[in-house]
């Protein structure tokens, strides 16, 4: 690479024009801040060609440098060495510039509003004056790519163009990006070319291979597409010619055989149709004889059994006389027993007396339950008409409470309005859950609720007033509203104790649950938090189960209460005895007085008692055989009833058998079969093969709705009707066909370009271990001089493009004997930095083909230490690469120790047009 020997500058910024030497090997440029260091190094970096310092902020180009003196141009001009390096015989700039030194220009001027930079290149020293005419002009991608040959690669164009203070930023690239540095600097461009071309042409084979074969896809879809067009198409065909063979052929033989088949059925039916007829005349005759024979024999039975009722009525009559006679033969009978008992009860009054008590009070004993009894059967009565008919019936002050809400147009529920119980063997459960909040009054609108509340103090009712209600949602598993059915929504609550209870067998399945589990069993013994009791009510209160305890009861009840009835009967009688006795009746005197009336009736009792006896056994036998008459005449009348019926049956099936609308349709038949046999062709009215025919489709009915079917797939389908689809479809199988042989070349054609991408890559990959390894052996040597540690990790580079693109190349330095770092580690020094920065720089320009070189490096001795700064100076001065450092005045002097030259920049005075030219300072050897 080349070296600066001279810059002379016109028109730059605040400078009018200076010239200044810079053949030295390390040149530091100094001045205050703002006195134009960094300017002076973008003057030569746009000599150049390379991009400012800072120019990837918008802050610094050479437009803002060329605009601010009021001139209308500006020339920059450089002298550069182009002799050739020790060891070799080629320039940096080869032909035609063959002498040692070349001269480089930059002509800046405005044109149409905007600055625009000419470049100009004159072998050997030649004055700014004679530039134009003497020089060689390019365009600025020319002149860059003549000082990239000449060993300014854009690589090193890049750290050229670090900003100030930012010497220390090549430590900070990734090891992609450094090796990719390195490959720029060492490697071989043709080499790289090639490779990238190869890849290149690879890419553009598999790109057409990649569009060939998407164009066979979208070909084969479009011939899929084809072919389910023929399919359709041959579909319909299919389907039209199936129509029109079913309507003009299949169902008219099948109507013509199926008409054969029941013209012979119906003559068959017709002729045992007469000969059954025949049968049911010569029956009817028989069974018309059996009729007047039953006739005469029902008329013979009447004749006797009115007879014989005459005979039971007058027998009739007589026992009702005697058993008249001898009732009252009976009540004096009983008077007698009745004075026969008094006479003996007489006999002691005290005792009398004192049964008498004890039989009132069991009377009134007796009574007292009677009345009890009559008043629960009437109670609950009432509330069965009531529930059956749909009414209410709820308890007195629940009543109440009730006709006031509705008579405040309150809407409101109880429970046993709107619950049913839909298991009945969890019924007494339910009771024992729900028993204690069966009177809770539920209100339709939670906006009554004040009111309601009112009320419910203004007769003290005790049930809660819930005015918030829910509806049921899916009941948990083994819940005990899994066997309720709720018609109406209830209290939140209510719900709530409803899903968290659960059924359970018996206690020992209850306790067996988690500890916490509300609990019910079958038999209502009920556990929640509180603890355990048997919760079930004696009666229920909800559903079907109140109406059916209640008919229960009723029933019960009234057994009860006509046992008290029967067991009161007889003391009544007892206790009017004792009175009769105690109030005085002198019974033995009529016994006495009464005797011989007495005794007649006795004897006339027995013998009103045998005749009657006698009578009613004549009655009862005369009644036997009465019964048996009627028995016979009933038999009579209901045979007769039968043989009418089956007469009637038989007439009836005599008319049906004639079957006249048969014997028309049988002619009618015969008819349509003598004109169908003239229209169809012969080979149609085979019975055989129409036999076979209906076999297949069973009935022409079958027939019409197969065509049916067809008619609508035809109708509401989309079809192809056009016969040109086949025709494009083998035209797009050949074209396929075609298509895919040229997928087949193309496939052979990226095989061949794989194989050569290869081959290049190969070269490539040992072009890029070469590089890796030359760079490796400079870093060491300069490390060194540096008295640093380096090291170079091993690059993985294997042949495929995914790992080498993922390759780089990690550096690792050591400070002071502390170990080994990366690049860009936080714990290293600021010194440290910028060794390890221009330790990697100053190795991209040892290579031995183009040795030297320059690099501008503004303010390398920022922030670092005394002893950084001798040590970076050190390092400086063992290297053979020329250097143009920048660095403020106020720097300690050890920064100047390197330095051959020194350029002093100076502040533009405020009053002044031009700031002062560059002031040159040469260190005496």
């Amino acid at each position: 690479m080349f070296r600066l020997n001279r810059l002379e500058v016109v028109h730059w910024d605040y400078w009018q024009r200076f010239v200044v030497p810079l053949d030295a090997s390390i040149i530091t440029i100094v001045g205050p801040n703002g006195s134009g260091k960094t300017t002076l190094l973008d003057a030569m970096r746009t000599l150049l060609a390379l991009e400012c310092s800072g120019s990837g902020s918008g802050k610094r180009d050479y437009k803002r440098y060329v605009r601010r003196n009021g001139e209308d141009f500006c020339w920059l001009l450089g002298v550069v060495d182009n002799s050739r390096p020790v060891g070799s015989s080629k320039r940096p700039f080869g032909i035609p510039f063959m002498q040692d030194k070349i001269t480089l220009a930059c002509h800046i001027e405005k044109k149409g509003g905007d600055w625009v930079r000419h470049y100009w290149v004159a072998d050997g020293e030649v004055a700014l004056k004679d530039m134009a005419q003497q020089g060689q002009e390019f365009g600025v991608r020319d002149y860059q790519r003549l000082l990239h040959e000449a060993g300014l690669s854009p690589a090193i164009a890049r750290v050229l163009s670090l900003e100030q203070g930012q010497t220390d930023k090549l430590c900070e690239y990734k090891p992609r990006e450094l090796l990719d540095l390195v490959f720029d600097v060492f490697g071989d461009k043709e080499i790289l070319t090639r490779y990238q071309e190869a890849r290149q042409h690879q890419r553009a084979t598999e790109q057409e291979l990649q569009y060939t074969q998407n164009n066979l896809k979208a070909l084969e879809h479009s011939l899929q597409t084809q072919e389910q067009r023929v399919n359709r198409y041959l579909e319909w065909q299919q389907l039209t010619q199936e129509q029109a063979l079913l309507v003009d052929e299949v169902k008219p033989r099948l109507e013509f055989y199926q008409l054969q088949e029941e013209a012979e059925r119906a003559a068959r039916s017709l002729d045992a149709n007469r000969k059954e007829r025949e049968g049911l005349q010569a029956d009817l005759s028989a069974k018309t004889s059996e009729l007047d024979y039953h006739k005469t024999q029902a008329e013979h039975l009447q004749s006797q059994q009115q007879a014989t009722r005459l005979h039971e009525a007058d027998l009739s009559q007589q026992v009702n006389q005697l058993n008249k006679e001898e009732g009252k033969l009976e009540a004096v009978l009983e008077q007698k027993k009745q004075l026969e008992a008094q006479a003996a009860l007489s006999a002691d009054v005290v005792q009398a007396t004192t049964e008498l008590g004890q039989l009132e009070q069991q009377r009134s004993a007796l009574q007292n339950r009677l009345w009890a009894k009559q008043q629960q059967q009437q109670q609950w009565q009432h509330t069965l008409e009531n529930l059956s008919s749909g009414r209410r019936a709820d308890p007195h002050e629940v009543t109440e409470f009730r006709q006031a809400l509705s008579k405040a147009n309150i809407a409101h529920d109880t429970l046993a309005d709107i619950l049913e119980v839909t298991d009945a063997g969890w019924q007494t459960a339910v009771e024992a859950v729900l028993a204690p909040f069966a009177h809770v009054i539920m209100l339709h609108s939670e906006k009554q609720a004040e009111t309601a509340f009112a009320l419910g103090e203004s007769l003290k009712y005790r049930h809660l007033i819930v005015p918030e209600r829910q509806l049921a949602g899916l009941p948990p598993k083994g819940s005990l509203l899994e066997v309720i059915k709720l018609k109406q929504p209830v209290a939140p609550w209510m719900l709530a104790m409803l899903e968290r209870t659960q059924r359970v067998e018996d206690t020992a399945a209850g306790v067996a649950l988690p500890r916490g589990e509300d609990w019910v069993t079958r038999q209502g013994y009920l556990r929640e938090r509180r603890g355990g009791r048997h919760a079930a009510p004696n009666e229920p209160r909800f559903g079907k189960a109140r109406l059916d305890s209640l008919r229960h009861n009723l029933q019960q009840i009234e057994t009860e209460i006509n046992a008290l009835q029967d067991e009161l009967h007889p003391l009544r009688q007892q206790i009017q005895t004792l009175k009769n006795a105690l109030a005085g009746v002198d019974a033995a005197a009529q016994l006495a007085a009464r005797a011989e009336q007495f005794a007649s009736v006795e004897r006339q009792y027995a013998d009103v008692k045998a005749q009657r006896q006698a009578v009613g056994e004549k009655l009862y036998e005369v009644s036997q055989l009465n019964t048996q008459l009627e028995e016979r005449i009933r038999e009579s009348i209901r045979a007769q009833e039968s043989i009418r019926n089956k007469i009637a049956q038989l007439q009836k099936d005599i008319v049906d058998k004639e079957n006249r609308e048969g014997w028309a349709e049988q002619e009618r038949r015969l008819e349509r079969i003598r004109h169908d046999q003239q229209k169809l062709p012969a080979d149609w009215q085979e019975t055989a093969a129409n036999k076979q025919l209906l076999e297949k489709w069973e009935s022409p009915r079958l027939v019409d709705i197969q065509i049916e079917q067809i008619a609508k797939r035809l109708e509401t389908q989309s079809w192809e009707t056009d016969p040109y689809v086949i025709a494009m479809r083998d035209k797009m199988q050949a074209d396929y066909l075609t298509q895919k042989e040229d997928v087949e070349s193309r496939e052979r054609d990226n095989r061949a370009a794989q194989t050569q991408t290869e081959h290049a890559r190969e070269a490539y990959i040992g072009r890029l271990r070469y590089s890796v390894s030359k760079y490796s052996k400079n870093l060491k040597e300069l490390a060194k001089m540096a008295d640093v540690d380096v090291d170079c990790a091993p690059v993985a580079l294997e042949a495929d493009d995914l790992t080498l693109s993922q390759a780089g190349l990690e550096v690792r330095f050591g400070f002071d004997d502390k170990g080994l770092s990366g690049m860009n580690d936080g714990d290293a020094s600021g010194g440290q930095q910028v060794m390890k920065s221009l330790i990697l720089l100053v190795a991209l320009m040892m290579e031995e083909t183009r040795p030297g070189g320059f690099v501008f490096i503004d303010e390398p001795f920022a922030h670092l230490d005394i002893f950084n700064i001798k040590r970076v100076a050190r390092f400086l001065q063992a290297t053979k690469a020329q250097y143009l450092l920048t660095t403020p005045v106020t720097h300690n002097v050890d920064v100047y120790d390197p330095s051959m030259l020194t350029l002093v920049t100076a502040k533009k005075q405020a009053n002044a047009g031009w700031a002062p030219r560059v002031g040159v300072l040469v260190r005496e050897h």
